[in-house]
C-alpha cells in the first residue's frame, strides 16, 4: 500500500513538475540561442534569465509582434540551423556522399528487399500517425486516471488484439552492415561494435546516412537501431514521455530493442562497444542505461554472480550522447560517456542544456531532476542547429568538440 502511495505520489509530482518544466522551455527555448551567441560562455542559466528578461520587456512596450517572429525564427534555426549556415546549403556547394569501404569479396551482393506496394505504403502512412496520436491521448488518460489499462492489454503482440497492435506498434528495427552499407563494407576494427540510435524526424535513409557518416569519419562501419518518426508533434510528445517516465509505454518498442540488442551484443567478444545517440534517442539510450544500473544494483531479484556478469558486460560501452534530450543519464557503470550540445540546439534545451537553476526542479516517476552523472559535457557555445550530420559531425570535422574522444582517438583527420 505504501509503495504504492509512493508511486501515485510521484507520478502526480512529475505530472505537475512536467508542466512547470515544458512552460519554461516555451518561454525561454526561442530566445536562448540568440542570448546564447551574443554572450558566449556565459552559463546557460544566465543566458536563459536575461533572454527571458529581454523578451518580457519587448513585450511590455509594445514590439509583440516582432518578438513572436523573432521568437518563431530563433526556433526554427534552433533545429535547422543558423541563418548563415541556411544561406551556404542553399547557394553553396552540397556536402559530398560519405565514402564508404565496400570489401571485396566473392558473395552475391545483397539481394534488396521486395518493396511494399505505393498503396500499401500510403495507407501505412496516413493510418500510423493517426493511430499514435490514439495511443498517446490514451496514454494521457492512462497517466490521469491511474488505471493501467493499456499495461493490462497485453505486454507481447502474440496477447494483443490487431486494433491494440496498431497503436502499439513503431516499425523500429536493427539494421546490420549489410543492410546499413548495401554489401559488405570493410572493417579494419572486428573487436569493435559501433551502434547508432537516431533522434526525431529520422526515416530509415537518414539514419543509414548517419552511419555512412560516422564509417567516413572514424573508420568503423556502424548498425542502425531505427526509431521511427511519427511526425514532429507526436515525436516531442514522445520525447516527454520517454523523458517523464509518465506515458512510458510509449517508448516501449525502442526501448525494448536497443536494450533487448544490447545485452545479446555485449555478451560477445567484443572489446568494446561504441553507442552513438542523437536527440529522441537519447532519452531511449539514457532509459536503457538505467535499465543496466538498476538490474546490477538490485540485490534481491538478481545474485551477486549476475550482476558481476552484468556489469562486467555493461563496462563495454562508450555512449555518445548529441543533442541530450534525455531527464537522467548516469555513466556510472559504462566505462565512458559523453554528452555533446550545441547552445544554439532547442532540442538540447530539454535536457542537456535546460537552465541549471531549475534542473532540480522538474521530476521524473523515478523522483530524479534533470541529471547528467559520470558525463564529460561538451558544448559548442557560438553553434546553432539540431541536425547529426550537418549540425554535429560536419562542425567536428572544422575544429568543434575538439577535446571529445571522438575527435582525439576516432576520427580519422584529413591532412
Amino acid at each position: 500500500m505504501l509503495i504504492t502511495l509512493k508511486k501515485k505520489l510521484r507520478r502526480a509530482t512529475s505530472v505537475v513538475t512536467t508542466a512547470i518544466g515544458g512552460a519554461i522551455v516555451v518561454t525561454g527555448i526561442s530566445t536562448q540561442p540568440v542570448m546564447s551567441l551574443f554572450c558566449g560562455s556565459i552559463p546557460s542559466t544566465g543566458a536563459w534569465i536575461i533572454s527571458l528578461g529581454a523578451f518580457y520587456y519587448a513585450n511590455a512596450i509594445g514590439l509583440r509582434s516582432y518578438l513572436i517572429g523573432l521568437s518563431v525564427g530563433c526556433a526554427a534555426c534552433g533545429v535547422i540551423g543558423s541563418p548563415n549556415y541556411l544561406m551556404k546549403s542553399i547557394f553553396g556547394p552540397k556536402q559530398p556522399e560519405p565514402k564508404v569501404k565496400m570489401a571485396k569479396s566473392n558473395e552475391a551482393p545483397v539481394k534488396p528487399k521486395k518493396k511494399k506496394s505505393f498503396v500499401a505504403t500510403l495507407l501505412k502512412a496516413i493510418t500510423r500517425p493517426f493511430m499514435r496520436f490514439i495511443f498517446l491521448v490514451l496514454a494521457i488518460l492512462d497517466t490521469l486516471t491511474s488505471t493501467s489499462f493499456l499495461e493490462k492489454r497485453g505486454s507481447t503482440k502474440a496477447e494483443r488484439s490487431w486494433f491494440w497492435n496498431q497503436l502499439y506498434e513503431k516499425d523500429e528495427k536493427y539494421y546490420d552492415y549489410e543492410e546499413v552499407y548495401g554489401g559488405e563494407v570493410q572493417n579494419d576494427h572486428p573487436d569493435e561494435l559501433w551502434i547508432y540510435v537516431n533522434g526525431i524526424l529520422t526515416d530509415v535513409k537518414g539514419g543509414k546516412g548517419g552511419c555512412k557518416k560516422i564509417y567516413e569519419m572514424f573508420g568503423r562501419p556502424c548498425k542502425l537501431i531505427h526509431n521511427p518518426t511519427d511526425g514532429p508533434v507526436l515525436d516531442l510528445l514522445e520525447c516527454l514521455m520517454g523523458k517523464t517516465g509518465l506515458f512510458r509505454l510509449g517508448q516501449t518498442g525502442p526501448r525494448k530493442l536497443v536494450r533487448n540488442v544490447l545485452s545479446e551484443e555485449m555478451k560477445k567478444d567484443y572489446k568494446k562497444i561504441v553507442l552513438i545517440a542523437h536527440s529522441q534517442g537519447t532519452i531511449i539510450t539514457g532509459n536503457v542505461i538505467a535499465d543496466f544500473n538498476d538490474m546490477i544494483e538490485d540485490e534481491e531479484k538478481y545474485s551477486a554472480k549476475e550482476r558481476e556478469e552484468i556489469q562486467k558486460n555493461v563496462s563495454k560501452l562508450e555512449v555518445y550522447l548529441f543533442a541530450g534530450a534525455a531527464h537522467y543519464v548516469s555513466g556510472k557503470h559504462v566505462s565512458h560517456l559523453e554528452c555533446l550540445s550545441n547552445r544554439g540546439d532547442v532540442v538540447a534545451v530539454l535536457g542537456h542544456i535546460f537552465p541549471n537553476i531549475f534542473k532540480g526542479l522538474w521530476r521524473n516517476t523515478r523522483g530524479n531532476g534533470i541529471r547528467y552523472e559520470h558525463c564529460k559535457d561538451h558544448v559548442e557555445y557560438l553553434n546553432w542547429g539540431h541536425l547529426m550530420v550537418d549540425h554535429y559531425f560536419v562542425p567536428m570535422e572544422k575544429g568543434s568538440f575538439s577535446e571529445s574522444k571522438l575527435a582525439t582517438d576516432y576520427w580519422l583527420k584529413k591532412n
